[in-house]
């Protein structure tokens, strides 16, 4: 029994289309709008009347804040404001439609402001009461997309660049044109030139270049690329000219080169990666549109202004009456998700209408991620072909749909060729025809009269079969068809049974019709279903119905190429680095991730200071080196390190930083994408097809071959240093193939830097230099000696404590050294275990020496003999003489000063001149002089009784190597030095 509902008017009675989408025949003429053309005239265009635009333009947010901000900036007096924009989407984003909007704005202020699209302008333009005015406006428009570098053209008179174009329309209106454009061109394209030029002219001046990255391709010409230098230091100059001089604004179009799919010359995307920062620092990078104002964005374009709040009601409220009547809401709305519930329907109806919400959120959140999917031009390419279809057939009395839904669009129509020609198939040709082909023959033929779809809904009339619609199998296959273009969210493909049968939904539909519906059309090809059909099911998932192809692996990896994002790619990235990731050597391995909200690097490096050697590896999403792009990843870093202001480090010398290059993590973004589309590939093959072992193994391989990438990205390590300037952070470079995300790796690397120890290389000797090299000026504590190797960057990073320990042990068990409590009796540790890391009651200090017994009276000796051996007790003693294994440190009082007067004696040490290339040869001089450093160390004053001194020393180095030190030599008094030019 049909459920019978309340009359609603049709949204064909309530919407009119506008002249232009039936005049063409759905194709509504210039879709793609040019702004040489509106600005020129070279061809007639009716976007050019500043009516027809604002009257087809819907005045969304962005789009409204971008022209308010540039006209307070033009129109505004004394007034700060934002003064340089960048538009960086790619095509059918908008930006043209923007640009003329612009140029209506300052060429017709009148008309354009007494539009519903410039009092909303005006009004954010005007924000606190200030006065617009864009009457005197000099407009500078240079349509890159027109020009050839080095060629004359009769709209710039003599001019062959941007800079001599830009001065030819700059003094458009002076009298004397040609000598001010000679004058400015003598002076060159500089900063001063242009701010000279501005002020002369003395009006708000718009500077707007579109499509520069097409002159940037032109410039990478043979004949032109010399031109290429001048070019970018022109347009370097006029973002910083522009910003700071008042009533000048400057809008530059320049793509992303991921957003164009024909690709760029290396040298134009060098061009581009030289001016962005520039744009960037003095201005903004702008959009135009947001998927929110898609809906409203389509309308406008299509239909005449019309109130259609009332119908959109009424359509919602008998939608969601139909779906609460019997399994509708059991069996389809709620499988559908949360976001398709009838809760939200009409809201959802509200947006979309006269289209389904389900057509849009396919068309604006699926189709749109193919990046040749030009998100208003193709959808308004296809949605007027459909909304004429169906406008014509009401018109002529026959049914047509309440709301414009998924399987609504016309297949045997022209809107098949707008569907197959809009981008969602990213270009591929064997993919296009391979569709026509499924659609020409599984749902309806062109002209219609055939087609499996159409054949069935006969049969199923014939059958008594009522759904509540003349073509119910028709329109149920065209939303398979639809769901099975592109992969859908988590790499499924095709569409669930829920989602096949809401196609049909709506008022008036039995649910036990449209499921028979359902049956005819999945039955296999032999009981009259679909040929091309194609299930799948991922794990305990849904089933799911798609029409296949049989496309080859390479076909469905071109198309799953094109649905992966940059960002999804560098994401991965990171997961793989984190998994190569190992420590190694270090004690601590932590893998630093970006915040998810852009915070401080104070914030960022939060918690990471300890007495512990870390391996951080950062996130390369938001830190990596070089590239001309890395100052805010080393300021970051010198935060972290303590260096700058915002976050105490107490351990920062005990930590190593992983960096990536931002060059190679480009290049592993690009493994990553591969990766990522060969794992679509795979999640879109069904278990039994023979092609999924071959796509698991080319999917594995660029697994492999993305790790490969991001260990080579990870080509740098950072740690930190003490200078004569005080802290500072070194980068170093492994050479390949290592890679700085292994521990072993970077651990080999500090060690031949000599800022870290191998393992149990750690010698008593060394340690006992960076004492006395360290001039503390008091005896040192254990504690104070094991964090030294953390916090002190002179001291070599250990890989343990014992190692420390056991450097402890020796020093305090030789005949130099001892420890001694806080009394200053000697505490002598019978194994290196007995050192307490910890201890702050204990220093470590050189011993003083007693005379040789021989050398004093017999009395005396034996005095002090005894009073030594009796400080031991007996029983502590093992029989070699030495404490017994497992006893605590022996305390043993410490004779104060030296018995008998000392001897002197006078060492004369000679090197002859000779080669030090050699680096073992080199290493023999260093101990010499580091030895003699100690000697004459005046912290060791009070130890080493060390008397005179003279040196004679002669180097032969590069010039200038010695500077430092005679420098060091002038400043002793009695020394003498001199230089010669050496044959060597």
């Amino acid at each position: 029994m049909t459920v019978t509902t309340p009359p609603v008017a049709h949204w064909a009675d309530v919407l009119t289309l506008r002249d232009e989408v039936r005049q063409t025949e759905g194709s509504v003429g210039e879709l793609q709008m040019s702004l040489a053309k509106a600005v020129y005239q070279t061809v007639p265009v009716p976007y050019a009347d500043c009516g027809y635009y604002t009257d087809i333009t819907q005045p969304t947010p962005k789009l409204v804040g971008f022209l308010g901000r540039v006209a307070r900036r033009l129109g505004v007096s004394n007034l700060d404001a934002q003064a340089c924009f960048h538009l960086d989407q790619g095509m059918g984003g908008g930006k043209s439609h923007a640009l003329v909007g612009i140029w209506h704005m300052i060429s017709r202020p009148d008309a354009f402001f007494a539009s519903e699209l410039g009092l909303a302008v005006s009004s954010e333009a005007g924000a606190g009461q200030h006065a617009v005015d864009l009457s005197r406006v000099l407009p500078v428009i240079l349509t890159c997309d027109g020009m050839s570098p080095g060629k004359t053209d009769p709209r710039f008179g003599p001019a062959t660049d941007l800079f001599g174009r830009f001065l030819w329309l700059l003094f458009a209106d002076s009298p004397n044109r040609m000598e001010r454009y000679q004058h400015y061109s003598g002076l060159g394209a500089n900063k001063a030139t242009l701010q000279a030029a501005f002020a002369e002219v003395g009006r708000p001046v718009l500077v707007l270049i579109d499509e520069l990255m097409d002159y940037a391709m032109a410039l990478t010409d043979e004949s032109a690329i010399g031109g290429m230098p001048g070019e970018q230091a022109f347009l370097n100059a006029l973002t910083d000219a522009v910003d700071d001089q008042a009533g000048v604004a400057l809008v530059i179009v320049m793509i992303r080169s991921e957003e164009d799919q024909s690709g760029y010359h290396p040298a134009a995307v060098a061009f581009r990666d030289y001016l962005s920062p520039r744009l960037q620092r003095n201005g903004e990078t702008v959009t135009v549109t947001e998927p929110s104002d898609f809906a409203q964005i389509i309308r406008r374009r299509l239909f005449t202004q019309t109130n259609t709040d009332d119908a959109a009601v009424s359509i919602a409220s008998a939608f969601t009456a139909a779906g609460h009547q019997g399994a509708w809401r059991d069996q389809v709305y709620t499988p559908l998700g949360s976001k398709r519930t009838l809760a939200g329907l009409s809201e959802r109806v509200a947006e979309t209408y006269p289209f389904h919400p389900d057509l849009f959120a396919l068309v604006s959140k699926e189709w749109t991620v193919v990046q040749a999917f030009q998100r208003v031009r193709s959808t308004v390419s296809i949605f007027a072909r459909t909304a004429l279809f169906w406008s014509d057939e009401h018109e002529a009395g026959r049914w047509a749909p309440t709301l414009i839904g998924v399987g609504d669009i016309p297949l045997h129509t022209s809107a098949l060729e707008a569907l197959l020609s809009s981008g969602v198939l990213a270009g591929n040709d064997r993919a296009i025809q391979g569709y026509r082909a499924v659609a020409t023959t599984d749902i309806v033929n062109t002209g219609a009269g055939g087609g499996t779809a159409f054949v069935l809904d006969v049969a199923l009339k014939a059958n008594g079969v009522d759904a509540g619609q003349p073509g119910p199998a028709l329109r149920m296959g065209t939303a398979c068809l639809a769901y099975s273009l592109v992969p859908r969210p988590r790499a499924v493909r095709g569409a669930t049974k829920a989602e096949l049968l809401a196609a049909v939904a709506g008022p008036g539909v039995e649910y036990s019709a449209a499921e028979e519906v359902f049956n005819a059309l999945v039955a296999s090809p032999a009981e009259g279903g679909l040929g091309a059909l194609e299930r799948s099911r991922q794990g305990r998932g849904v089933e799911r119905f798609y029409l296949s192809i049989k496309q080859t692996l390479n076909m469905y990896h071109a198309n799953a190429l094109s649905m992966v994002s940059g960002e999804e790619s560098v994401d991965m990235v990171w997961v793989r680095a984190q998994a190569l990731a190992e420590k190694h050597s270090f004690t601590a391995l932590h893998k630093l991730a970006r915040p998810e909200h852009e915070a401080s690097a104070a914030a960022a490096f939060a918690g990471l200071d300890s007495q512990q050697t870390r391996l951080v590896v950062l996130d390369p999403r938001r830190w990596t080196l070089l590239n001309g792009r890395d100052q805010a990843t080393r300021a970051d870093i010198n935060v972290a390190y303590g260096i700058s202001a915002g976050l105490p480090s107490t351990f920062a010398a005990s930590m190593v930083m992983a960096v990536a290059t931002t060059q190679r993590r480009d290049r592993a973004k690009a493994f990553a994408r591969d990766y990522l589309a060969w794992n679509q590939v795979v999640a879109q093959l069904a278990e039994d097809s023979e092609e999924l072992g071959a796509a698991r193994e080319r999917r594995d391989q660029a697994g492999r071959k993305l790790d490969e990438a991001v260990a080579w990205a990870f080509q740098h390590y950072a740690f930190v240093l003490r200078t004569d300037n005080g802290l500072a952070v070194q980068y170093k470079t492994l050479p390949e193939p290592q890679t700085s995300l292994s521990g072993r790796h970077v651990w080999a690397a500090l060690v031949a830097d000599g800022r870290a120890v191998q393992a149990n290389q750690l010698s008593a000797e060394y340690v006992a230099q960076l004492i006395t090299s360290g001039q503390y000026g008091r005896d040192l504590t254990p504690k104070e000696l094991f964090a030294h190797p953390y916090s002190d960057p002179t001291w070599p990073l250990i890989q343990t404590d014992e190692e420390m320990r056991l450097a402890l042990f020796k020093l305090a068990t030789s005949d130099e050294w001892m420890l001694a409590d806080s009394d200053g009796v000697e505490i002598r540790p019978a194994t290196a275990a007995q050192i307490q890391s910890a201890t702050l009651q204990q220093q470590l200090r050189p011993r003083l020496l007693l005379a040789p017994p021989e050398q004093r009276n017999g009395e005396e000796a034996d005095a002090a003999n005894g009073r030594a051996a009796s400080a031991v007790a007996p029983e502590r003693i093992s029989e070699c003489g030495s404490p017994a294994p497992g006893s605590p440190p022996v305390t043993v009082p410490v004779q104060a000063g030296r018995v008998n007067e000392p001897s002197f004696e006078t060492t004369v040490i000679s090197i002859p001149l000779s080669s030090v290339t050699d680096p073992a040869k080199r290493e023999q001089v260093w101990h010499l002089l580091r030895e003699v450093a100690s000697l004459v160390d005046p912290a060791k004053s009070s130890q080493n009784d060390l008397q005179m001194v003279g040196l004679q020393i002669t180097i032969s180095a590069a010039t200038g190597e010695t500077q430092g030190m005679l420098g060091k030599a002038s400043q002793v008094p009695g020394s003498s030095s001199r230089t010669e030019q050496d044959d060597l």
